[in-house]
Order: structure tokens, then sequence, then C-alpha cells
């Protein structure tokens, strides 16, 4: 028990000095997200208008490293959590498995307004959401790619695909993520 402790201590510890080094762009722009305890996917509504809380962590995913992502993942707010955890994940980060494993075992619920609908689940749920719905849009674009006839509709569909960030994931990036979803839900049980 007492260990618990010292490494708990011992990671809040590390993760204090970690933000020191968090580049002053990144922290800039990462301010307005700051506060928000709901997260948003990329069109809200019945209009479908454009999600200015998403598109402001878009913005934030376009300069930061990994390591910013997985200290926000670990650290920041609940929109930043879970933007930040998705992220690594379409960039292949292998912590988003302990981004994963941590919101399994210290369940994190929040709000995500999808469209025009608001559901409530823990992050590692989204999380897992996230990885289950990626071959669809990797399906989507690679059948794009293969079509010769690029008009201007499959170029603002490939566009849009790879704004989400599903311009380099593979299905079998996809499949061995979801192994270890798999084997990480099978240690919780």
């Amino acid at each position: 028990m007492r260990y618990k402790y010292f490494y708990g201590f011992l990671l809040a510890f590390s993760f204090a000095g970690y933000n020191a080094q968090v580049s002053g762009a990144v922290k800039k722009l990462a301010q307005p997200l700051n506060t928000i305890s709901y997260a948003e996917s990329s069109h809200i509504g019945i209009g479908g208008e454009e999600s200015k809380i998403y598109n402001q962590f878009k913005k934030i995913a376009k300069i930061a490293s990994n390591d910013d992502l997985y200290y926000f993942a670990m650290n920041g707010s609940n929109a930043l959590k879970l933007y930040s955890g998705k992220e690594l994940f379409k960039r292949k980060d292998k912590r988003f498995l302990d981004v994963y494993t941590f919101y399994s075992k210290n369940p994190l619920k929040m709000e995500y307004v999808l469209g025009c609908t608001i559901d409530r689940k823990n992050i590692a749920e989204y999380l897992k959401d996230e990885v289950y719905a990626a071959p669809q849009y990797i399906s989507l674009r690679d059948g794009l790619l293969k079509n010769k006839k690029q008009d201007e509709i499959r170029k603002i569909q490939l566009k849009q695909i790879k704004e989400l960030g599903y311009g380099k994931l593979t299905e079998e990036d996809v499949r061995s993520v979801k192994k270890g979803l798999e084997e990480i839900d099978q240690k919780q049980n």
C-alpha cells in the first residue's frame, strides 16, 4: 500500500515537471479548453455546424508533440483528455493503450456531443468507440484512393478524412490496437 502512494506521488511529480516543458504556443492554444468538461464531434447540432471546441483542439493537434498530447490526455480538462487520447491513437502512439488502461481502471464519465445527440460515458468507452469506428474511415479512404477518377466530391471527402486524422492509419494498426484493448479488458474482468 505504501508503494502505491509512492508511485502515485512519483507519477504526479513527473507530470508536474513535464508541464513546464509544454511549449508556450501549445499552452496558449490549449488555454480555451482548460476548463471545458465535455467534448464535441467535428460537427454538431441539427444543422451540422462546425464545433468551435473541436476546431480549437485541431489547432492544438497541428503543433503539439505526442508528449504534449499524452500530458493532456492524463492531466488536461475532460475535453483535452478525450481529444488528446483519440489523437494519440490516430498518430499510432503506443501510449494510447496506457491512456485507455488508466481510464478503464479509473473511470471518468463525461458528456460528448455527437451531431445533435448527447451521450455520457467513461472516457475509456469513447476511446474504444474511436478504435472500432476507424476501419470505416480507412475503408472509405482506401476506396476513394483506388478510384482513378478523382472528381471534386472525392477530393473533398479525402481531405475531410485526412483532417479527421485518418490519413496514415492502416487496418493493421487498428487490428493491433484492438488486440491490445481486448487484452486490457480481459485483465480488468
